[in-house]
């Protein structure tokens, strides 16, 4: 996937001339130097809005998701920025004024279940964005995209992809962002993969160095499916899996001696940590 390139515009004819684009940017992936250079030198003269305005939280606001319209013959600069590739969440072309829509996209910051709880959410990450839109087109309450013209994700595979929004209406409706409990449960992600990548983080934040937020679930996931699939069940099994493959590599599963290994643990002869210990201590002894 291409990340240094701006997503694909398309404007029919029929659109109106009006529409303009936003980019929506997460500032805590940004370093001092490279927020100083955003919005001194590549935003319209304040032209920029926070979704976050809690008071009573500024670094929520310092380091969270703002609405920018960045100028035209800047967009080039933009991608050079230090750490822009995970801090670009998308780009959104809308009707709106940037404060009408910063104002709009508020609410879908917090997230409510049937239960009445409430959380915190990042919509705007590509696994989230695209099943709030689904939701979108069947939960008439979730008026997320409405008077949004397209919403510009970055699909891991295809690269930038657009989510058609809804009509602008006659006035924005007053909303809040609520859910059923299937999606409140896929929209907090796998608690098995969540879990794991929180504990990975605390306990070896290396493995992650260079890898945006969002993307490590993700990798924590894949190497989860491929324990599965060599038949580990044990929780500490699965966990071990993972964090070798993240550091070292898939390649690491590969040779035969390693193919034994996996076999023996999932069929329960002693842990995978066990197993590679020993094998390791042999090696060393050779």
């Amino acid at each position: 996937m291409k990340t240094d390139t701006l997503p694909p515009w398309q404007r029919s004819s029929s659109e109106a001339s009006e529409i303009e684009r936003y980019a929506l940017i997460e500032l805590a992936h940004l370093p001092v130097a490279a927020r100083t250079t955003l919005f001194n030198e590549l935003v319209q003269d304040s032209q920029y809005w926070p979704l976050i305005k809690d008071e009573s939280q500024p670094h929520l606001q310092r380091e969270g998701p703002w609405v920018l319209q960045v100028r035209q013959d800047k967009l080039d600069k933009l991608l050079t920025l230090d750490g822009i590739v995970c801090a670009l969440q998308g780009w959104i072309e809308s009707q709106l004024t940037g404060t009408e829509l910063a104002s709009h996209l508020a609410p879908a910051m917090a997230v409510e279940n049937p239960q009445k709880q409430r959380s915190l959410l990042r919509f705007y990450l590509p696994d989230v964005i695209t099943q709030l839109h689904k939701d979108a087109l069947e939960n008439p309450t979730n008026a997320l995209f409405s008077g949004v013209t397209r919403w510009w994700y970055r699909d891991a595979t295809l690269g930038w992809t657009a989510l058609e929004g809804k009509a602008l209406p006659e006035s924005l409706p007053t909303w809040q962002l609520t859910v059923d409990e299937a999606r409140w449960q896929t929209l907090h992600g796998e608690p098995e993969v969540m879990q794991l990548t929180a504990e990975l983080v605390d306990f070896s934040p290396s493995l992650f160095e260079g890898i945006c937020l969002c993307e490590r679930p993700r990798q924590v996931a894949k190497a989860l499916m491929q324990a599965n699939n060599h038949g580990l069940t044990a929780i500490a099994d699965k966990r071990t899996f993972v964090y070798v493959q993240l550091s070292q590599g898939s390649d690491t599963w590969s040779s035969e001696d390693m193919q034994g290994l996996l076999q023996r643990a999932s069929g329960g002869e002693a842990t995978l940590a066990d197993l590679l210990t020993t094998t390791y201590q042999q090696a060393e002894e050779c």
